[in-house]
This record gives structure tokens, sequence and C-alpha cells, in this order.
């Protein structure tokens, strides 16, 4: 089998045929437009092109591979019969009995589809694409004999490019044919008194089949584990990223549910004294809390949360500006660019040196997206992890929610996608979270509601939900220099959230206190029930 086919057109996404060769996203480059371009050569095996201007080694490199890698000599068959009812194949995967002898092979197309054909000297081809009583059998069985008399660990993957990809890590792996959910019990003879590790796709399927195979394999194999990849979907996302063997999560092994300790009973349980809050912002946000903040368009919700940025990350309480420990924070900016954005932070962080609590070095750090992100997508949500993973943020700021998807606003299962790649990414580094959103707009004035625009799951989720409101009308300007804060979900926690915000200076929202709006710059005053 060539270069290409086994080793670089796997790896790669979004991968179309284009003539005689192919089209994807560059992996060295956020790529959203499949900017590579990659066939086989006349004079060497694989020729990249990356349209963005990716030199060949900086792809190879984002693949895992080098140049020698892809020059060295193969041991499988040349590329012949690649034609497939569903497309070129891009790469043909031989299963073999115990001898070597071949039984059927799977091949799979650039997008994804996997038709399997077997042996047939009755057709012209050669080939017949119905497998029929033909035997079934894991792939690479040798190497899984051969490992188990050698008292070798075996690893169990749910796909033939993952068994490639972990055979270039020195493992011995294999796979059964047609992904998941096609395990056979007759697989099972074969793994006796094996040391099995099942590693699982990070998807509701994937993690469905591992569980399978466990189960299946429980009264034969020595051992079994699970684990999977701590980025990306799968064990090549894994290596790709450049994760070792000892990074890949466990999530359970066949030692858990044999010594379980009894769960408290109701009075051992309310006879335990509470942890003290884990704060990120006093009396607001703890670790581990959502909270979306919504608004009205042009009525300042963006500014208030590039200020709470700035006044967490400076050591000040945003409401009260207060002294309070200094945070970390992570803001990911998914609408706005470098340069409105740059303008927009000049003069908060000129009031918090103002204030006397300039942000330190390091502890605000923005990141720009305005094409948005696809957290529906595996790249992107892989890539979300690892920015997250990188900066370990005590506070993670991202928004808004309709740039965070491709769907529809309203669609419930891409929102539900994008909150568990979004709760993913805070439960991996203990983070408080805040996502900004947009008020819908079924009512307009005074009755317009604050709850954000999209699926219903918005309301569900947060342990927190507050937006802003005009509180008066606006001045000559149009600005509304008076606000409501107001919840338009049950808070899961007593918290101290303001009820009306006042535009003021340095600081652009600030906190009414007692009733009464501190003298605004312009001489603007305002005295309200509060």
């Amino acid at each position: 089998m060539s270069a290409l086919r086994e080793l670089v057109l796997p790896r790669l996404d979004g991968l179309r045929t284009s003539g005689s060769g192919y089209t994807a996203r560059c992996p060295a480059h956020d790529d959203g437009r499949a900017s590579l371009s990659v066939s086989a050569g006349k004079e060497h095996p694989v020729v990249l092109h990356c349209h963005a201007g990716c030199d060949r080694d900086a792809v190879l490199d984002a693949l895992g591979l080098t140049w020698e890698q892809i020059c060295q000599p193969h041991d499988d068959r040349k590329d012949d019969g690649e034609w497939t009812p569903r497309g070129p194949a891009v790469a043909v995967y031989d299963y073999v009995d115990e001898a070597g002898e071949l039984l059927f092979q799977v091949c799979r197309t650039a997008d994804k589809q996997f038709p399997q054909r077997r042996p047939d000297q009755s057709r012209k081809s050669g080939w017949s694409w119905k497998l029929g009583d033909v035997r079934r059998v894991p792939y690479r069985l040798p190497k899984i004999i051969d490992a188990l008399e050698s008292g070798k660990p075996v690893w169990i993957v749910e796909g033939e490019k993952d068994v490639h990809t972990l055979e270039r890590q020195g493992l011995i792996a294999t796979c059964c044919p047609g992904g998941a959910g096609k395990w056979r019990s007759e697989f099972d003879g074969f793994f006796v008194e094996a040391d099995v590790t099942i590693v699982a796709d990070r998807d509701e399927p994937g993690e469905k089949h591992a569980r399978a195979v466990a189960q299946s394999l429980a009264d034969v194999a020595t051992s079994i584990r699970i684990v999977e990849s701590a980025v990306g979907k799968d064990a090549t996302d894994h290596f790709s990223a450049g994760r070792t063997i000892d990074e890949l999560v466990e999530t359970w092994n066949a030692t858990q549910g044999q010594d379980i300790d009894l769960a408290p009973d109701l009075w051992e349980f309310i006879g335990q004294e509470d942890p003290p809050p884990d704060w990120v912002i006093p009396d607001l946000l703890e670790r581990g809390d959502r909270l979306i903040w919504t608004g009205f368009e042009g009525l300042g919700k963006s500014m208030f949360l590039r200020q709470l940025a700035v006044t967490v990350a400076a050591g000040l309480h945003p409401f009260h500006l207060t002294d309070i420990p200094q945070r970390t924070v992570l803001m990911i900016d998914c609408e706005n660019s470098e340069r409105q954005s740059r303008r927009k932070f000049r003069p908060l962080a000129a009031a918090s040196i103002s204030s006397r609590h300039r942000v330190p070095d390091g502890a605000l750090r923005l990141i720009h997206r305005p094409a948005g992100l696809d957290l529906t997508r595996d790249d992107d949500a892989a890539w979300l992890i690892e920015r997250v993973t990188a900066h370990q943020p005590d506070l993670l700021m991202i928004g808004p929610f309709y740039r965070l998807h491709a769907a529809n606003i309203n669609e419930e299962q891409a929102a539900r996608r994008t909150v568990a790649i979004l709760d993913a990414a805070r439960t991996k580094v203990d983070c408080a979270l805040v996502v900004e959103a947009h008020a819908g707009h079924g009512e307009q004035g005074a009755n317009r509601s604050v709850r954000p625009l999209g699926s219903s799951l918005l309301l569900r989720w947060p342990e927190f939900g507050y937006g802003i409101k005009p509180a008066i009308e606006p001045d000559q300007h149009g600005r509304v220099k008076l606000v409501k804060v107001e919840r338009w979900r049950g808070d899961r926690a007593e918290r101290d959230w303001p009820t009306q915000l006042v535009w003021g200076d340095p600081w652009p929202w600030q906190h009414v206190k007692h009733g009464h709006v501190q003298k605004h710059p312009e001489g603007w005053q305002q005295k309200y029930d509060d």
C-alpha cells in the first residue's frame, strides 16, 4: 500500500477527492477552507502543497510523520483494485486468518465509508462486494496470536486507522471489521488470558462499543481496562497532538465494581462538613460554576464582560471594586477582530492602572476567532480543549454562543454537543465558565425578555443566568446609562449579584450602592428605588 493511502490520507480532516488527488484542511494552521492539496508524485511518494504557505515539513510534523517515514518501503501489496461502489478507496485493509491467508478486505473512502470485499475468482474484477458467510476475524490476527504467545498486551481500537497509529507507537493493536457495535462473540477466543486495553472513541457509539467489548471479554481476558484520548476524538488524534501512551486517560478497569464501598446513608451524608467555597470571584462564582450573560444589542453586555475579565485578572471585585485574590483569565472572543477588541481593552487596562491594580503580565490572555468556532466538529472541539488545557485559567470566558456552532441556533442537538465540549473544557482545568449570549427577540420594549437566543437547553444548563436591560430611557446620545440586571433562571446557589448597574468612570459599569448613582464624569446623576 502506498504511503499516501496508508500514512497520510487517514490522518487528514475534511478530505475530498479533487482531480487525480485530494484536498483537505491543512493540519499546520487553523484552516477553515481546505487549503491543502495532496497527491501521489512521480518523483516522490507524496506531494503536499498548502496554499496558505505552510511548508511540507510543517504539514508532516502536524500529522506526526517524517519524510523518512513517507519514503521508507512498505510491506503491503501495491494499490490494485482501488475502485469501490462508494467511491475510490484511500486505504485498503487486509483481514487474514491465522496462517496469513487473505479472507476479506475493508476499503476506506475519502468520505469515511467502509465497503468490504472478498476474493472471488468467478468475478471479472476478482472481488465480490458481499462477504456472505466468509469467516470474520479481528484485524492483524497473526500479530495478536504472536503477542499473546509471548505475553505481550493487546490494544483494541475502533478502526483500522487507529490500529496503524498504535503500531507506530510499538504496540500490538487490533479492531473488528465494521467498527463500533460490530464486535462478535467468536472473537473472544483469540483473547484468552490476554491483558487488554480498549481505546474508546470519545463519542456515545465509541463508549458503548468499548463497554460491549469489555463485557464480551470479561470471562476470558486476564485484565481489561478502557482508556480514551486526552485530546480529540480517537487514538490518532491523541498521538497526532504529540501526546504519549501514558497520557491516555483511563476511564474504567476490570477491578472496578469488585470492592465498591456503600454510599453514605442520609444521616452520614448530611453530617459531613461542607468544604469552604473555592471562589474565583468571592460571593459570585466558584470553580465549576457556569454563567450565561445576556443583554440587548448595543447596551454594553460585551463591555461588561471585558470589564469582568480585566477586574478579575487585576484582583478587583467587578462590582464592589474591592481587593480580591487575583485570578488568571482566558477570554476567547468569537465575534470581534483583534483591532476592534484592542480599542475596547485599552481604557480598561488604563482603569486597572489608575485603580492601582495593574493587570499582571500573563494574567489575562486573549484569543480572537472572528470567524467563530464549530464545537460540533472534532477539530474545533480539540482546538478548544487544547487551548484551555495549555492556559489553565481560573476563569474561562467565551462567546457569543451563536458563534460556537454552525447549525441552526435553535437546534437542540447542536447546542447539546456544544455545551458538552464547554463542560469538558471547564472540568478539565476546574475553572469557572462565563458564556456571552444574545437575548431573544420575541417581545420588544420593556417586556422584552433577556433569556438567551437559541435552544431551550441554554435555560437549563448553567448555574446562573443573568442579562441586562434598560432601566431608564436613552440620553440624547442614545446611551442607556442605567440598566437592570435581571435573572432569567433560578440560581442554583445563593450569590450576591447586583440588581442594577450604572455607567461610570473609570470603570464603565459600576454597582449602584444605597439607591444612589455616583456622579458621572459628565455630571449626570440619577436617584432611584433599588
